[in-house]
C-alpha cells in the first residue's frame, strides 16, 4: 500500500531509491555498466493471455545456478524500472529500482544467470480486476514454463527462487504449484506480516519490538498506529472491490490514500496469509534473510517463520543481519546468499574476496559522492565543491540520474555552464522522472549561448516527455512545467534575476 501511515512499511515498502542508476544497453550489444554479458529478452504469455517482458542475464560464462528474482509491491518491469509515478495521462513514468538494480549487478557477477520478469500491473496499470497473489504466483510459474521451453533451464532442480518484501509471498506460493522442486528459495524478507486483529493484540503486532526499538515509539505512539490497523483491517473485509476503487482509494480515511496501483485482493489477503503450511508441503530448503532494522518485515516476524518451519523439520536457514535496513543498503546479504548456495545449503558464513571489496567500494564511492552533491547547498557560492563533485562523478561514471541532475543546477549556479549541461545530458535517463526538466536546463543553456536552434530543439524534446507534472525552483522563484516549456519556445530563457 502507498498510504502514508507513520510507519509505511506495516504491509510493504515502495522502495523509490534513486542513488544506484544502472543504465542497461541494447541487448544485441551485449555490454552494460555491469560489465560484458548476455541480456537475453524474453517474452512470457500468461494463462490470462497477457504478454509480458522478461529476460535472462548472464555476465560471461556463468556455471552456476539460475537465480529467479521476484520484486516487491509496486509495479516494475523486467530491467529493474520501478513505476513510480502516473502522469495526466495515464502512463506510468518508471525510475530505477536501487536494490533490484544492485541485485542484478552483484548476483550476475558471482556466477548465477539471473531471470527477471515485469509484474503485469507494470505494463497493465489500469487491468481491472487489479491482479491478487495467486496471478503474480501463477506468472512466476508461466515464467519457468518459458524458461524450459527456451533450453534456458534445463530442470527446476537448478533454480533458486528469490523474493523480496511483498515478493517473498509470491515466492512461496509459486512453490506450491511447481511440478518439480527448485534447489532452493531465499527469502529476504518475512514472506508474511499478517496478523488478525479479532485474535491478536498490540503485542503481538509483528511491528510492536521494531517501532519501540529502532523508532523509539512511545505504547500511546504504537497504540494509535494499530488501531488504525485494525480499522482498515475491518473496512476492507467489508467492502467489495469496486469500492475499494471508487471511493475508499482515494478517500484519504486516515489523512493518506492509496496508490493507483495497489490491489483490493493483495491488500486484503496479507491481513491474513500465512505461508508455513504451504511451505512445508512444498519442503524446499529455505534461507529467510532480513534485516535487523527493517520496519517493512520485521525480524521477529521473520523469526517466528523460521521457528515454526524448524518445528515442522523443514531444511531452513536463518540469518538477521545487524543495522540493516528493509533496503538492504548493506552488501551482506549478497555474500549470505552466494555462501549458502555455493556450501551446499549448509552455511552462510563467509570470506570476503577481492572482487567483493571492490564492488563494495565502488557502490560505496556512489554512495558518498551522491551524498555530497545533495549536501552542497542551492544558490551558488560553492565553486570548489561542486567542481570537485563534478570531476569526481565524471571519473567515477556516476551512474544516478538524480544527482546529475541536481549537479547540473548548482554548476549552473556557480557559472560553469559547460559542466552543467554535461552534467544535465547524463540526468536524461529515459526512466528518470524529471527527464523533462534536465532538457529545459539544457535549452536554457543553449540560449543563454546564443544557439536558439539547439534550445529549440530540447524544448521540444522536453515537451514531449513532460510527465503531467512540474518541477518546481523556490530559490529561483521558477517552476518548470508545459506552460514554461511553451513559453521557452516562444521566447528565449533570459537568465537568472539576482
Amino acid at each position: 500500500m502507498n498510504f502514508s501511515m507513520k510507519n509505511r512499511g506495516i504491509f510493504k515498502s515502495m522502495a523509490c531509491n534513486l542513488i544506484f542508476q544502472l543504465a542497461f544497453t541494447a541487448a544485441s550489444t551485449g555490454q552494460s555498466v555491469m560489465g560484458p554479458s548476455d541480456i537475453l529478452p524474453l517474452k512470457v504469455t500468461t494463462y490470462d493471455g497477457l504478454e509480458l517482458p522478461a529476460q535472462v542475464i548472464k555476465k560471461g560464462n556463468a556455471k552456476k545456478k539460475t537465480i529467479l528474482f521476484i520484486n516487491g509491491s509496486t509495479p516494475y518491469d523486467e530491467k529493474g524500472n520501478l513505476g513510480a509515478f502516473w502522469n495526466d495521462k495515464g502512463k506510468i513514468i518508471p525510475e530505477k529500482h536501487d536494490f533490484y538494480m544492485r541485485f542484478l549487478d552483484v548476483v550476475s557477477g558471482k556466477g548465477y544467470a539471473v531471470a527477471t520478469m515485469a509484474k503485469r500491473s507494470f505494463c497493465y496499470p489500469t487491468r481491472i480486476p487489479r491482479p491478487n497473489l495467486t496471478d503474480l504466483a501463477m506468472d512466476v510459474v508461466y515464467f519457468i514454463e518459458r524458461l524450459k521451453m527456451s533450453g534456458l533451464l534445463a530442470t527446476e532442480r537448478d533454480l533458486v527462487i528469490v523474493g523480496y518484501s511483498e515478493g517473498s509471498v509470491v515466492a512461496t506460493k509459486v512453490l506450491g504449484m511447481l511440478r518439480e522442486k527448485p534447489y532452493a528459495c531465499i527469502l529476504l524478507g518475512s514472506a508474511s506480516m499478517c496478523h488478525n486483529c479479532e485474535s491478536g493484540s498490540i503485542e503481538d503486532f509483528p511491528m510492536t519490538d521494531v517501532l519501540r526499538r529502532i523508532k523509539n515509539w512511545s505504547d500511546d505512539q504504537i497504540a494509535v498506529e494499530y488501531d488504525q490497523l485494525c480499522r482498515i483491517q475491518k473496512e476492507m473485509l467489508n467492502m467489495d472491490e469496486e469500492k475499494f476503487e471508487s471511493e475508499y482509494k482515494n478517500s484519504k480515511p486516515f489523512g493518506f490514500g492509496f496508490a493507483m496501483w495497489e490491489s483490493f485482493h493483495i491488500d486484503r489477503e496479507l491481513f491474513f496469509y500465512d505461508p508455513v503450511p504451504g511451505l512445508l508441503s512444498a519442503n524446499v530448503p529455505v534461507l529467510i534473510c532480513v534485516g535487523g532494522d527493517d520496519t517493512a518485515m520485521p525480524v521477529t516476524s521473520a523469526g517466528n517463520i523460521y521457528e515454526r518451519l524448524s518445528e515442522g523439520e523443514l531444511e531452513v536457514t536463518f540469518r538477521s543481519i545487524e543495522k540493516e535496513s528493509h533496503q538492504y543498503e548493506k552488501y551482506d546479504v549478497f555474500a549470505i546468499m552466494d555462501a549458502w548456495l555455493t556450501s551446499g545449503r549448509r552455511s552462510t558464513d563467509y570470506a570476503l574476496n577481492g572482487t567483493d571489496s571492490l564492488i563494495i567500494e565502488k557502490y560505496a564511492k556512489a554512495r558518498e559522492l551522491t551524498g555530497e552533491i545533495w549536501a552542497i547547498p542551492y544558490g551558488g557560492g560553492f565553486p570548489e565543491r561542486v567542481l570537485k563533485c563534478y570531476h569526481n562523478a565524471v571519473e567515477n561514471t556516476l551512474p544516478d540520474a538524480h544527482a546529475w541532475y541536481t549537479l547540473g543546477l548548482k554548476l549552473f549556479a556557480d557559472g560553469y555552464l559547460d559542466e552543467a549541461i554535461n552534467s544535465f545530458a547524463r540526468a536524461t535517463d529515459s526512466t528518470f522522472v524529471m527527464r523533462f526538466a534536465s532538457l529545459v536546463w539544457m535549452g536554457h543553456i543553449k540560449d543563454l549561448d546564443n544557439q536558439r536552434d539547439q534550445a529549440l530543439a530540447f524544448y521540444q524534446q522536453a515537451l514531449d516527455a513532460y510527465p503531467g507534472f512540474p518541477v518546481q525552483h523556490d530559490n529561483w522563484n521558477m517552476i518548470i512545467d508545459k506552460t514554461w516549456i511553451e513559453e521557452r519556445i516562444r521566447t528565449p530563457f533570459p537568465g537568472i534575476k539576482k
